[in-house]
């Protein structure tokens, strides 16, 4: 534990406290979400956001899309769960139903790794956006910045859940309620979060279209 002289008692040294010390630097005592927020605050900036646009943009294009036609169906019924705002047991019976066992192996693919991966890439991209706007008040709002991880975090849960499910219907024509429950929640779940964020940033966006009107004004 560290010591400091007091000039006051000569010849004797008094015992800092190591909360003393701790007061003075609280980013010490800060966990892993603060930490993760500051970092993302601190290397933000014009370049790294529209770096990671055009990743976003070239996976989706490039990647994503192209994975996406291994298991699609002309005309049917139901195109894609993971892209509306929650889905029924019924729903989740009928695009399987329409599919080949190999287009069923590819959309588990598809779930596991590409658009596991797609979840990653866009949250980064959103949290880079996020972080921006908000670095004028980042002490005010705190982890904010970190909202979209929220997003990829039920998109991961849908995709696991979606992935088992297929996996059960290949083996036994069947799927679990309980996982059609929590794959539609985690839908729903995930589309709020998206809805969230893109609030998140228009308030942001109008922040600083006010901070810099007020600036000039100030001129």
């Amino acid at each position: 534990m560290p010591y400091i002289y007091n000039p006051h008692q000569r010849g004797k040294w008094s015992m800092m406290s190591s909360k003393s010390t701790e007061s003075k630097n609280p980013s010490r005592k800060s966990g892993p979400l603060s930490r993760a927020s500051r970092f993302f605050y601190t290397k933000s900036n014009l370049v790294t956001a529209l770096l990671a646009t055009s990743v976003f943009a070239g996976y989706l294009v490039l990647f994503l899309t192209r994975q996406g036609k291994a298991f699609e169906v002309a005309n049917s019924s139901v195109k894609s769960l993971g892209t509306s705002l929650g889905f029924g047991q019924a729903e989740i019976l009928a695009f399987l139903a329409e599919r080949s066992d190999q287009m069923i192996n590819a959309y588990i693919n598809f779930n596991q790794v590409w658009d596991s991966l797609f979840g990653l890439i866009y949250g980064v991209m959103y949290v880079v956006w996020v972080s921006i706007l908000f670095k004028p008040y980042s002490q005010k709002v705190g982890i904010l910045n970190l909202l979209p991880f929220g997003q990829v975090l039920f998109d991961w849960l849908e995709n696991f859940a979606l992935a088992t499910l297929s996996k059960q219907y290949l083996a036994d024509g069947t799927i679990s309620s309980s996982t059609a429950l929590l794959a539609s929640t985690s839908s729903t779940i995930k589309w709020i979060f998206s809805l969230l964020v893109y609030g998140v940033m228009l308030v942001g966006i109008i922040m600083r279209i006010v901070g810099a009107l007020k600036r000039r004004s100030q001129r």
